[in-house]
Order: C-alpha cells, then sequence, then structure tokens
C-alpha cells in the first residue's frame, strides 16, 4: 500500500549472477521466492552465500570468503537496519557461519529466522560432539523454519525451540509454469519406452550407482530410457558405469540444464527416480509431481512424512538396489499406476508446495517476530549436548 513502509528483511542465500552456471536446491528456491510477491511484500536486502564453483574451493579460500560475506552482512545490519535476517543454511562450514550471523544478528536486537536445507544435519546431530556445536549454530535464531515434520521435530527435540518457534514452511518449487506443464501432462502410450529422469548432483550418496545397477537388471525385460541431469564428484564413475554395461544406449548424461531447457526435459520425462540416501525434502520431487511425473524416491528426511507411499509417489528404502528395482518394475510396466500417481501428485503438489502459500506463511512469522519484543523470547536453550 503506498505510503506504508515495508519491513526490510537482509537475507543470506542463494542469489547468484545471471551469467553464473550455479545450480542447487537453494539456488532454485530462492530464485522462486525472489519472483513471488515475496519481493512485493518485503523491502529485501541480499547476500549471495553460494559457493563460486563445484567442487567447492580449499579451505582457507572458502573461509576468506565466509570472513568478507560476515564482514558484509555486520555492515547492512548497521547501515541498512533491518527489521529481520532471514538464512538459508546447509551443513557444515556453512551452518557455522550462518549460525555466526544469527547470533551477531542478536547482539544488535535484529531477530535471525534460520531455514536449514540438507537432511544430513539431523544425522550429523545424533553424534555428541556435534550435537553442541549444531546447537550453539542455532542458538542466535529467534526461529528455526522447517521443511517439514521431520525438521520440527528435530528442532523441537534436539534444538530445544518451542513448536510455536519451529513453524514449518514446506518448499515451494511447484511453480506456476511447472503446475502449467502437470496439467498439460500426455501419459507415455503403452507400448512405448518408458522416460525415466533424475535431477540432482551426482554424488554417490544421491543413490546415482543404485539407480544404474537397477537399470541394468532391468536391460533384458524392459523398455525405457533414463536421463540423467546434474553433476557431481561422481559424474566420471557413473559413465564409466553405464559404459562397462552396456547401458550407453538407454542412459543420457545431459550435465545441469536450467530455464527452458529444464523445463522441456521435465515435458519429455514420465518418471523421476530419487533414490537418495538422505534428503530433506527434495526440491526435485516436488518440481516433477508439479510437472506431472510420477514419482520413485527414498522414504528418507521429510519424505515419508509428507508423502502417502502408493498415493502421491511410490517410496523405496535407501540402498536397497532390489526394492528399487522391484518399484521401477512396477512404475515402467502399469501405466495405469503411473497415471494415478501423476493425477494424485500434480494435484498434492499444487495444494502444498505453491509460492504463494509460503509467502503467506513468511509473512505471518516476519510480522510475529517484528512485532515481539525481542527480549521477550525463552533464553531456557543451553548447549552442552
Amino acid at each position: 500500500m503506498q505510503g506504508v513502509s515495508r519491513p526490510r528483511v537482509l537475507i543470506v542465500g542463494a542469489f547468484p549472477p545471471p551469467d553464473k552456471m550455479i545450480f542447487g536446491g537453494i539456488v532454485t528456491s530462492c530464485k522462486i521466492l525472489l519472483d513471488s510477491s515475496f519481493s512485493e511484500r518485503f523491502d529485501l536486502v541480499l547476500i549471495d552465500s553460494t559457493q563460486i564453483s563445484n567442487p567447492p574451493p580449499g579451505f582457507f579460500m572458502r573461509l576468506a570468503f565466509a570472513g568478507r560475506r560476515t564482514a558484509r552482512f555486520v555492515w547492512l545490519l548497521r547501515r541498512s537496519r533491518p527489521d529481520c535476517v532471514l538464512l538459508f543454511t546447509a551443513i557444515g562450514s556453512s551452518l557455522v557461519e550462518k549460525g555466526m550471523m544469527a547470533w551477531l544478528a542478536r547482539l544488535v536486537g535484529v531477530p535471525a529466522l534460520m531455514f536449514p536445507r540438507g537432511g544430513q544435519l539431523i544425522d550429523q546431530a545424533r553424534n555428541t560432539i556435534s550435537r553442541v556445536w549444531i546447537r550453539w549454530a542455532f542458538g542466535g535464531a529467534r526461529k528455526v523454519l522447517c521443511q517439514g515434520p521431520a525438521w520440527q521435530r528435530f528442532a523441537v527435540d534436539t534444538l530445544g525451540f518451542s513448536a510455536d518457534d519451529a513453524p514449518i514452511i514446506s518448499n515451494w518449487t511447484a511453480s506456476v509454469r511447472l503446475l502449467a506443464i502437470g496439467r498439460g501432462r500426455s501419459i507415455c502410450p503403452v507400448g512405448q519406452p518408458v522416460r525415466l529422469l533424475f535431477l540432482g548432483w551426482l554424488e554417490r550418496e544421491k543413490g546415482i550407482f543404485e539407480l544404474l545397477e537397477a537399470c541394468t537388471r532391468l536391460v533384458p525385460a524392459h523398455a525405457f530410457t533414463l536421463a540423467i541431469v546434474g553433476r557431481g564428484h561422481a559424474e566420471s564413475a557413473a559413465r564409466e558405469f553405464v559404459a562397462a554395461r552396456g547401458l550407453s544406449d538407454r542412459v543420457r548424461f545431459l550435465g545441469w540444464v536450467q530455464g527452458q531447457d529444464q523445463e522441456n526435459i521435465l515435458k519429455e520425462s514420465d518418471v523421476l527416480v530419487l533414490p537418495s540416501w538422505v534428503e530433506g525434502l527434495p526440491n526435485a520431487m516436488i518440481e516433477a509431481m508439479a510437472a506431472g511425473l510420477a514419482v520413485v524416491v527414498s522414504a528418507v528426511g521429510n519424505v515419508p512424512d509428507v508423502i502417502t507411499d502408493g498415493v502421491e509417489a511410490l517410496l523405496v528404502s535407501p540402498k536397497d538396489v532390489s526394492g528399487l528395482e522391484r518399484v521401477m518394475t512396477r512404475v515402467i510396466l502399469d501405466a495405469e499406476l503411473r497415471l494415478a500417481l501423476v493425477e494424485r501428485g500434480h494435484r498434492f503438489a499444487a495444494e502444498n508446495f505453491a509460492v504463494e502459500t509460503a509467502v503467506t506463511k513468511f509473512d505471518k512469522v516476519i510480522q510475529s517476530v517484528i512485532r515481539r519484543p525481542f527480549g521477550k523470547y525463552s533464553q531456557r536453550r543451553d548447549f552442552r549436548g
């Protein structure tokens, strides 16, 4: 509204320049958020914290970049006088850096919201030593924003936040364009090869080798192709695996794609297969459901809290090649099952993961921390593990 000042939010997240080919879940989430009405509701000040390369640079270079970002953060706290701070954080050094920022914001009376991504963090906190520094990292935050129930349980049981201070804001990557693709989806005709898709980092913990082994077992009896979108440390080994197992006529490596190219690949695919060992709530799963793909995904992280097996998607156990083979056989052979998964998954994505739904929740959380005096929130947390 004209004449009414908007709350100022300082965001530390993934805002790479347009000419930089940088990919990942936080990059996608931040871009969609900026393209939504979020930018109209708040006066935004942005700090980009994406890595300059993958694999990441050496320790001392990363330390130098983190120091520079932290110095800029302190300067913007003083100059911009934000009403609150929103910190997107991954694991490891990213969490240490964002945790330091949360404590610095707290020292000057600015409430910080931390939004963790990456399910590995929950597993790391089971170790006593790791739990101590993880609790410290979140200790400066007013609230922890949670992707789903598993994250909320972690925030309450491990980090010591109240449920009110650990609100759930589900991933918002079911964009308008992807939902439109899903509404116009045509199902692969019977008798045609089913087009499988893997979308994500090519790392062992993403289950790429379990997927390729399952494909090896499926080749003699089933008609399918597999498009692999992404890059990572395991790419060379995955290419060697494909060549050694005679899968080159079935499997294509496409590297990273974005924008219209990614939309085209989603249009040309029938089933997303994401057999990760660890996840939070994967963007790729939500994007595929929105675009009208049937989904096969590991029952890890927040996934089993959010997805009902056989309703919105098919769930598999991580690292279980035989189980993955059985589920992939079902989805390849049963066209009616694929159609049911497509219809229910698309509807579920539209109802739960649309960006404006998340924006409304962000608005409510930000307004609540701005209106509540900083000194009145809980001081009870300690960091002894």
